[in-house]
């Protein structure tokens, strides 16, 4: 994947688009309220304006679709190119050089890379949330890690047919022959909701750590 292009798509990953749009309406620094998160819930919880959350939510999900369609236009027919453009999206938004190294949680980008590549990533993950929200406590987060853990999990059960026949770009290698086994495809998915987890880890032992408080106040 040529540097150029791997540059450009964490770059593009890494418009801190919550922190401008609340900084510029609102005069707020994002990182500083709220939770801290750098993504739509918090610029709706902060504004209480539900339409520059929505904002916020498709700009990210953008983020995360134009690097992988870039990567098609520049290298056809390469998975590894548009899947690693992905990737880098996706760090750009959670990592954010622009930021210090904070940002989202990559929800809304993951669900771009996903609409770009495979949108049966975005399916599973939706079932799992809501089965995780519904079903262990209506609480986002919950809902968020069961989605991600659930997609990690049933990627390794799904059906390589149904993948392929998903499938936004060809799946083929840098030869443009078809891959012949689903690895690089699985390596892609865990490797998002690794960077998912990791960045609901902390909300998740807030939510824990309140738990506990309500038992012992019981």
């Amino acid at each position: 994947m040529p540097i150029v292009l791997a540059i450009i798509s964490y770059l593009i990953g890494a418009i801190p688009t919550a922190y401008l749009l609340v900084r510029f309406t609102h005069g707020k620094d994002i990182r500083n309220e709220g939770t801290g998160n750098v993504g739509a819930r918090n610029t709706y919880d902060i504004t209480g304006k539900k339409h520059l959350g929505i904002m916020v939510m498709l700009i990210d999900m953008a983020k995360g679709y134009i690097p992988v369609v870039l990567a098609g236009i520049l290298i056809p027919n390469d998975f590894i190119a548009a899947g690693t453009a992905g990737a880098l999206a996706l760090i750009g938004h959670n990592f954010n050089i622009f930021l210090k190294g904070k940002g989202g949680r990559g929800l809304a980008t993951a669900a771009g890379i996903s609409l770009a590549i495979n949108p049966l990533w975005l399916v599973i993950w939706l079932i799992m949330f809501a089965t995780g929200y519904y079903v262990i406590r209506r609480n986002v987060h919950v809902g968020a890690m069961a989605g991600t853990i659930g997609l990690a999990l049933l990627i390794y059960t799904t059906p390589p047919a149904l993948i392929k026949l998903t499938m936004m770009i060809p799946y083929t290698d840098v030869m443009g022959k078809p891959f012949s086994e689903m690895t690089q495809h699985t390596i892609l998915v865990l490797f998002l909701c690794l960077q998912i987890f990791i960045r609901h880890v902390q909300p998740i032992r807030e939510l824990i750590m309140e738990w506990n408080t309500e038992k012992d106040e019981d």
